[in-house]
């Protein structure tokens, strides 16, 4: 199954029937341009959904699905020190960093790469892989599909944070992991399941 955010709504694209009667709209996949036209009229609409579509191949749904948007991929991490998680706040929300992957990096460098320079770190290192997330956006008059892949990091103690505020981040701070569910209505749905995967594997 395949979980898809946008904004505060979601589709799943799965194989199994009975998850059918879970969404609010629900579709059965039949050819590419009725699913196509399906996927855009349900990011159109202006409310809330939550979307369930169907398919006996849950990989070529996928492979369909994606094929409807830019697909870009971005890497970031939750570095943590002793029962603290390090979150930054950008435009208001509370986030992990995160950015797009460069020509010529693995997404182990980008992730790396992205959260020392917007927390301003140095010497980061990944512990483990965490989890991936998948949302979608509307920018420049086009439909953009993220896979992030998400890491467990780590980085020597001490450090001073400079929130790298061309990119919007208004601060770095250090936040305790079992206290994460507080932050769910300061965050985006997709990071909830990072947060709570966190929290539960503390």
């Amino acid at each position: 199954m395949y979980k898809v955010f946008f904004k505060e709504s979601c589709f799943l694209l799965t194989d199994n029937q009975n998850l059918l009667k879970e969404g609010d709209i629900r579709w059965v996949h039949r050819d590419f341009m009725t699913t196509k036209n399906f996927i855009y009229q349900t990011l159109e609409k202006g409310i809330p959904f939550k979307a369930v579509l169907y398919d006996e191949d849950p990989e070529d749904l996928f492979t369909i699905f994606k094929s409807c948007f830019t697909y870009v991929k971005a890497g970031g991490g939750a570095v943590i020190q002793n029962s603290d998680i390090l979150v930054i706040k950008r435009l208001g929300m509370i986030d992990l960093p995160k950015g797009h992957l460069e020509y010529g990096e693995t997404m182990e460098q980008c992730a790396v790469r992205e959260v020392e320079e917007e927390c301003g770190l140095k010497q980061v290192s990944i512990l483990s892989p965490l989890d991936t997330t998948l949302h979608i956006y509307y920018r420049n008059e086009s439909w953009f599909l993220k896979k992030t892949y998400w890491y467990r990091m780590s980085a020597p103690s001490g450090q001073s944070f400079i929130p790298q505020t061309e990119e919007d981040i208004e601060e770095v701070l250090w936040y305790p992991i079992h206290n994460l569910s507080q932050l769910s209505n300061q965050t985006y749905p997709s990071l909830r399941e990072v947060f709570h995967k966190l929290q539960t594997e503390a």
